[in-house]
């Protein structure tokens, strides 16, 4: 193994730029060619598109009403921003569940490469990280994300989890997780957010 120090840096970039070369180069390719079509693909990859204008809707300061299996409504607040030039929106949210204080947080994103949307769920009610991937439907209003989900009280790990996010209008959305194991009642929680100051 080289280890690159001071002594040997330029043999260690020698060998990174070959090592990257004979993955991506064609065999008709020179070094500058396949350097000019990876930074192509590189630029084509990075580029927000149309995908990411349906996360810009979700942006903005909400007042939320959250329902547990069914229970009454818990309010909180959220707030969504873009971030890492408008490649992901991300949402941290507050307010009780089942009357537990929570903080939490949700990044969404579109990956140019998946050609799907990519999402993250944590808070501080526990110390899994939830992650989903998924695609808008026809109207271009509803984003329905696949993944899974644990249930600490029945010890049950990585059950079938369906995350809907559905844009009703430009000041109100809905956010729904689904148990997909559940043939009856299937929605475990569901929250409406309303937009603090209307547009």
């Amino acid at each position: 193994m080289v280890h690159c120090n001071t002594r040997n840096i330029a043999l260690c970039g020698v060998i990174f730029f070959l090592s990257i070369y004979s993955i991506a180069a064609t065999p008709t390719e020179v070094p500058a060619q396949t350097m000019a079509r990876m930074e192509k693909l590189g630029k084509a990859f990075a580029t927000p598109n149309e995908n990411h204008k349906f996360l810009a809707r979700l942006t903005g300061d909400w007042d939320t009403a959250t329902s547990v299996i069914g229970l009454p409504n818990e309010t909180g607040f959220a707030t969504f921003s873009m971030i890492l030039g408008n490649r992901f929106v991300n949402g941290d949210v507050s307010g009780t569940l089942a009357n537990l204080p929570y903080v939490g947080r949700v990044t969404i994103g579109y990956d140019n490469y998946k050609h799907k949307f990519v999402a993250s769920f944590l808070n501080d009610l526990g110390t899994s990280m939830l992650y989903a991937e998924g695609m808008l439907d026809r109207s271009g209003n509803t984003l329905s994300l696949w993944g899974t989900m644990d249930e600490w009280m029945t010890d049950e790990h990585d059950i079938p989890a369906m995350y809907r996010f559905a844009i009703l209008d430009d000041n109100h959305f809905t956010f729904e997780l689904h148990d997909l194991a559940k043939t009856k009642d299937p929605v475990v929680i569901s929250t409406s957010y309303t937009r603090m100051t209307q547009k």
